[in-house]
Parts: C-alpha cells; structure tokens; sequence
C-alpha cells in the first residue's frame, strides 16, 4: 500500500466525514458521485485538450475527489458491495486514461505524445499487475507510484503547466511500481 493511501487517506476521509454525511443525507447512491467524478474527468480533459490548464486542473480535481468520495460514501450507507467496486475500478481506468489522450492529441511534439502515451501504458500495467495477481488469489497492494501518487503528480503537472517533467514521473514512477509487483508476485508464489 502506497504512502497516501496509508498515511493520508484515512486523515483525509476523517477530515470531509461531515461533508459526506451531508451527501449520504440526500439518499445520493455512490454509484452517481462515480459517474459524476467521470463526467468531471471527461470535462477536465477536454479543457487540457483545449490546453485551459486551470479549469481542467479544476474539474480533474473534482472528478479526483468524487473518486475518494464515493468510497467513503458506499462505506459510510453500507452500499460497498462487489458491483460498486467493479463498476468503481473500470470507471478509474476510463479516468486514467482521458487526460493523457487529451495531452496526446492536442500536442504537435511527437516526443511529448510518446510520454503520455507511455504514461498511460505504464499506469494501466500498474494497475492490471493487482487486478490479475486477485483474480489468481494474491493480495497485491504495494508500491511507490499507487492511482493516488500518479494522479497528484499529474494535478501538480497540470496546475504549473509543467507537463513534460509530470509525463516523465509518472512513467519512471509507474514503471518502478510495475516492477516491484512484479518482483513482490514472483517472491509470493515461490513460498
């Protein structure tokens, strides 16, 4: 488990308990903050798209939070069941994968196209590597460049305009994490 998630989350999901139970008031399904959290990301990118760096950092922030929230708001009203978190994480890969489409087709630098595709690839290996080693019955929760750490680093990248330098973190991030899961899945099923 990454350090935001470990550290950071439960402070963090303590910290807006109040604005969660304001929403679980309203009977909002977790369900809706999902694909309201989708509908931002999908805005957000078509803003870097249209390089609006600060609106996008907005609503990609929104949408960012929405994710947290819908978490916490299924734990909260008891609707965390086994379709919410299906549903939950193949929302995130859509998430994922928007804002470097948006940074790929709006750039005319091919080497800043290659980065956020790599960063997309490497993402989606950091998360398929969990995704399969549960599907084969392992717990594989660990690494430096968790969903929380990459999508930090990209909201940072976004907010200073500092495209380049986020596109090359999160892909020596990502495929360092990808590597450790690796190595820790190959150490867990040799014992």
């Amino acid at each position: 488990m990454s350090y935001l998630t470990r550290e950071l989350k439960p402070y963090f999901e303590r910290s807006f308990s109040p604005l969660i139970t304001f929403i679980a008031r309203f009977n909002v399904h977790p369900t809706a903050l999902t694909f309201l959290g989708l509908l931002f990301v999908c805005i957000g990118s078509y803003l870097l798209f249209l390089e609006s760096y600060l609106l996008s950092f907005l609503f990609l922030l929104a949408g960012a939070l929405c994710d947290v929230f819908d978490g916490a708001l299924a734990r909260r009203t008891q609707n965390d069941g086994p379709f919410g978190a299906f549903l939950d994480s193949l929302t995130d890969r859509f998430s994922d994968a928007m804002p470097f489409v948006a940074i790929a087709l709006s750039s005319q630098d091919k080497f800043l196209v290659f980065l956020s595709i790599m960063a997309m690839v490497s993402s989606f290996g950091v998360s398929y590597a969990r995704a399969r080693a549960e599907g084969l019955g392992y717990e594989l929760k660990v690494g430096l460049f968790e969903r929380p750490e990459r999508w930090t680093v990209l909201l940072i990248g976004i907010l200073l305009k500092e495209i380049y330098l986020a596109l090359v973190v999160l892909v020596i991030g990502s495929l360092i994490t990808v590597f450790q899961r690796v190595y820790i899945f190959m150490k867990e099923v040799r014992k």
